[in-house]
């Protein structure tokens, strides 16, 4: 069975687009079979979204982009920001690339996690993480994140509490200088975590 995080989905292509509101704002993009959320926007991205505020920003890494929800909007509403998307799901990047493609500063690539991109640092990542994937992947990422992110930079994380967010607050304290709770809504936390 195909899972939004595989390389390659099995499953044949049904694109399709989406349209929603999100801070003040309605977007249309384009979707489909295999990825993540392929209906319509999740509430956990809805949620990280509405919190990260990247105003001190230069470049920006979305960790996982899937089609691209998170770095279409953040691209449109800070548009000073360099941005990378990155996923392993090949549908998942074309269709973040025909999302983004009117913004100059998008660039979007097939990465698993930091595979492809392993010298890069980001003033800001942003990731819902691949729960399915496993807690091993997840943490994973949250460690590597950390490398990732230049002096002062910011890991957005956002998680429900039933997909272990305490276990993984807990984690990410270990890891960087300061873990801060930006917005809780509906069982979902997002996270602020300073290098």
């Amino acid at each position: 069975m195909t899972q939004y995080f595989d390389k390659q989905p099995d499953v044949p292509s049904h694109k399709q687009k989406i349209v929603f509101h999100v801070r003040g704002r309605t977007y249309s993009l384009w979707t489909d079979s295999g990825v993540f959320s392929k209906r319509g926007l999740d509430f956990g991205t809805r949620l990280l979204i509405e919190s990260a505020e990247l105003q001190n920003a230069r470049n920006a890494l979305d960790l996982g982009c899937g089609y691209g929800p998170v770095v279409a909007v953040l691209a449109d509403l800070f548009p000073k920001v360099r941005w990378l998307a990155v996923d392993v799901n090949e549908r998942a990047v074309e269709l973040a690339k025909e999302n983004t493609s009117h913004f100059a500063q998008v660039h979007c690539k097939v990465s698993d996690g930091y595979a492809e991109i392993s010298s890069e640092t980001f003033d800001a990542i942003l990731l819902n993480p691949p729960i399915r994937a496993g807690k091993k992947v997840v943490y994973s990422l949250f460690e590597n994140s950390l490398h990732h992110l230049s002096d002062q930079g910011i890991l957005w994380v956002v998680m429900a509490k039933k997909q272990g967010m305490e276990s993984a607050e807990k984690f990410l304290k270990n890891l960087f200088r300061a873990v801060i709770r930006v917005a809780h809504d509906g069982g979902y936390t997002v996270l602020s975590c300073q290098k």
